[in-house]
């Protein structure tokens, strides 16, 4: 029996703006950016987020013979591959990967020296330049199979995320939408102690609430960043991926969020989001909930493990 809980304690009829509850100080407790698609990410203490989302999150992705990305979900050994800028400060940084401490390193190929051309991610087509056969070969040794390195060109990519909730917002090749935020006490509470918070590829964590609080946040501000939280996050098989060893641990924690965590029926955790402010965020600032989702429009159904029986 699942005993449904509503963990945030937020009055239905509280302001909608206006400070947290008193128990909770929400601060973020940590940056997540993914320059390369599926690889391990970085965790800065401080990041510029724009109209698509962190800054360089996700411009990279690897693709097959067949110009279609490359992900966890059927290759999990891609977690083990380190990612480093180089020059970081520059609009287009180099990059530096290191698999099991054989590294390479990636200058990006300037157009129109390299052709543009296209991949597909989800159906989609990407315009994206390819960054070399050095690069590729020592990418496709390590998977054993023919793999290529492209970037996505977000300036001559008119793409947009379909999705309505996503209001047409541009990203660069992340799966939908520019971010995603997620509180340390839901992971926790939804799937249990000892999963990685890495495991959940989250933009932006956030700690010092209770469980479930961020369901109720619509609106937030985080230093000079502004974000409107419009859709759950739908978790698939990547979340069963170890991100340290680089390979699937079973069905967990899909399995426990499927039974804790759902909207529509599909397991969820962490909330897509629209950047509505540009700006720089850093760990430690303060979230600040400007506007909060009322009860009835409150999608998830939570149920805390230790009711869960």
């Amino acid at each position: 029996m699942i005993r449904v809980i509503d963990a945030t304690a937020v009055p239905d009829d509280r302001p909608t703006g206006g400070p947290a509850p008193a128990a909770d100080a929400p601060r973020v407790a940590e940056l997540g950016v993914h320059p390369v698609k599926s690889l391990r990410g970085l965790t800065p203490a401080v990041w510029t987020f724009d109209l698509r989302g962190p800054r360089l999150d996700r411009r990279w992705m690897l693709v097959d013979a067949d110009d279609r990305f490359v992900s966890l979900r059927e290759e999990p050994r891609l977690a083990r591959c380190h990612v480093e800028l180089i020059e970081p400060d520059r609009p287009l940084p180099g990059l530096r990967l290191d698999w099991d401490g054989d590294r390479i390193e990636v200058r990006p190929a300037r157009e129109p020296d390299h052709p543009t051309l296209t991949a597909t991610l989800w159906g989609a087509s990407r315009v994206v330049v390819d960054e070399g056969d050095e690069v590729a070969d020592w990418l496709s040794a390590r998977l054993g199979r023919s793999v290529r390195l492209r970037r996505h060109l977000p300036d001559l990519d008119p793409w947009t995320q379909p999705d309505p909730p996503a209001e047409g917002a541009a990203t660069g090749l992340s799966d939908g939408y520019p971010v995603l935020v997620v509180a340390t006490s839901t992971i926790e509470t939804a799937v249990g102690p000892g999963f990685s918070t890495r495991r959940f590829r989250a933009n932006i964590i956030v700690s010092g609430v209770r469980p479930h609080a961020e369901d109720r946040w619509r609106r937030i501000r985080i230093g000079e960043v502004e974000l409107e939280l419009v859709k759950p996050c739908v978790r698939c098989v990547a979340t069963t991926v170890d991100p340290d060893a680089g390979v699937r641990t079973g069905a967990e924690p899909l399995t426990t969020l499927t039974r804790t965590r759902t909207w529509n029926g599909k397991p969820v955790l962490g909330w897509n989001a629209l950047v509505r402010r540009p700006g720089s965020i850093r760990t430690g600032d303060r979230v600040e909930i400007e506007f909060w989702r009322s009860l009835s429009d409150q999608p998830i159904q939570t149920a805390d493990l230790r009711q869960v029986e």
